[in-house]
């Protein structure tokens, strides 16, 4: 963890409800009922290069994002929208691991969000009905996934509570059944 993660984990709040709405406890959906998606895939960006100053994908990475192309629709069912955390200079990898998954079902992928501000994506989410009763795919960066899956309402035994640096397999699925409850499951790709 660099120091500006640190600091940042230090002073900047956790996720909080907009004011006057109360905070959702632990497992609960963070989306009142008839809003939100019905199911969430989260996962982090695939492989990067190694050199702190390659913001792109590596070869194993750029492998991965393709093999989700299959990958994603006959495991979870086809996604109506995708998200991945904001570019930056120092890293697009989040939306280069969904890309080639945006070209072959035809979906464009919203990439406005920065990684460390959950609320703005809980609001997206909460507050437009595109969102609603839809399945999504998010690809974050590893070091907000866990603030990101807890926010979404996943149960602590859900994720990884420090997501490993090396670790480009794991998913989160998290579905909403529509009645305040959340479902996470942790998985692990098979590539």
């Amino acid at each position: 963890m660099g120091l500006l993660q640190w600091i940042k984990r230090l002073f900047v709040r956790a996720p909080q409800s907009p004011p006057g709405v109360p905070q959702p406890p632990l497992g609960a959906s963070p989306f009142p009922p008839g809003t939100g998606p019905s199911r969430l895939i989260v996962m982090r960006h695939a492989e990067k290069s190694g050199d702190k100053r390659d913001p792109h994908l590596s070869l194993p990475g750029r492998r991965r994002a393709e093999q989700l192309v299959a990958y994603i629709p006959a495991t979870f069912g086809q996604p109506e929208f995708l998200i991945a955390a904001r570019t930056s200079k120092r890293s697009r990898r989040p939306l280069e691991t969904l890309e080639p998954l945006a070209a072959a079902l035809a979906l464009e992928i919203r990439a406005k969000i920065d990684d460390d501000d959950v609320d703005e994506l809980i609001e997206m989410l909460r507050d437009k009905p595109r969102y609603f009763g839809k399945v999504g795919v998010i690809s974050w960066r590893h070091s907000e996934l866990p603030g990101l899956v807890a926010a979404l309402g996943g149960a602590p035994d859900s994720y990884p509570r420090s997501w490993d640096e090396n670790d480009y397999t794991t998913i989160i699925e998290v579905t909403y059944p529509g009645n305040g409850e959340v479902h996470a499951r942790r998985l692990k790709m098979s590539f």
